[in-house]
């Protein structure tokens, strides 16, 4: 029967295949295309069905920062120093949100999805620290300063990662007057030919890594 022999060309539904197919809608779509009934229908399922491999669309998405997270895992062996391993721990980050945006607004919250390798990510970040003699709140504050420094930067370019923003920026400064705001003409005509090499973005978030950091090893010196 042709319905027998479409039904036998479908993927065995497993664990595995769900988050990957829930991962794809989402790089496509962002975390809002994520539903139980979204992924059943690319999957050519039940919504039924999906839920016997997995409890609802939480637990889904928990699922998917988990994969990502295995994904972009942490350097071992791990780099030497404080600074080394939480520049790793920044631009792993990083990269990760620009490979797949929606995991920035699934993670920028006090409570984000933790699954097992998110956990251990976490755990390696935390031992940057190890021997320094900091206390557990120091810790957190520091880790979620180099932490939420990445998310704010990326949440400003997840969209908008072009070439043709300067421009953007030098059109509406010569609409508004670069005679009344010579300052910021000055300066968004300093960066043009930079902002079109395709690498700006990247060079603003070391640039500002690199400050964040020198801001820590002051803290630490002062100590």
């Amino acid at each position: 029967m042709p319905g027998e022999v479409a039904a036998s060309k479908r993927p065995s539904l497993s664990l595995p295949l769900i988050v990957s197919t829930a991962i794809g809608l989402a790089d496509e779509g962002g975390l809002d295309a994520v539903t139980m009934r979204g992924v059943g229908e690319r999957l050519h399922a039940t919504g039924m069905a999906l839920y016997r491999h997995v409890a609802n669309r939480d637990a889904l998405v928990e699922l998917m920062v988990d994969a990502v997270a295995a994904e972009y895992a942490y350097p071992e062996p791990r780099p030497i120093g404080w600074r080394a391993a939480l520049e790793a721990v920044a631009r792993q980050d990083w990269r990760s949100y620009f490979a797949h945006p929606w995991v920035l607004h699934a993670t920028a919250s006090s409570r984000p999805p933790m699954g097992p390798n998110t956990l251990a990510s976490m755990e390696w970040a935390l031992a940057s620290f190890d021997n320094l003699g900091l206390s557990g709140r120091e810790q957190l504050f520091l880790l979620g300063t180099v932490v939420s420094y990445g998310q704010g930067l990326a949440m400003t370019w997840i969209h908008e990662r072009s070439d043709d923003t300067n421009e953007w920026w030098e059109s509406r400064v010569a609409d508004a007057g670069a005679d009344r705001y010579p300052r910021l003409a000055a300066v968004t005509a300093a960066v043009g030919a930079d902002s079109r090499t395709g690498t700006f973005i990247d060079e603003e978030f070391e640039f500002g890594l690199h400050r964040v950091l020198d801001g820590v090893e002051a803290y630490l010196s002062a100590r």
